[in-house]
């Protein structure tokens, strides 16, 4: 019997304030989106920020 997953999408977006020179998010926010989202069984299969000012997209899967 083959598993079966489930999926989720987390958009991070830069939660600082001000001007910043890169609007990523911090390692510090992301580890914590990443505990977070362990914690309830997700596991992470991709993450992408496709360029500077962009949000970082995670892509999370756990078994049904």
């Amino acid at each position: 019997m083959s598993t079966t997953w489930e999926y989720k999408v987390i958009t991070l977006k830069h939660g600082g304030g001000g001007l910043h020179l890169t609007l990523t998010p911090t390692d510090e926010e992301t580890t914590a989106a990443l505990n977070r989202e362990g914690a309830q069984g997700w596991e992470l299969t991709a993450a992408i920020c496709p360029a500077l000012a962009q949000p970082t997209v995670l892509y999370l899967k756990r078994p049904r």
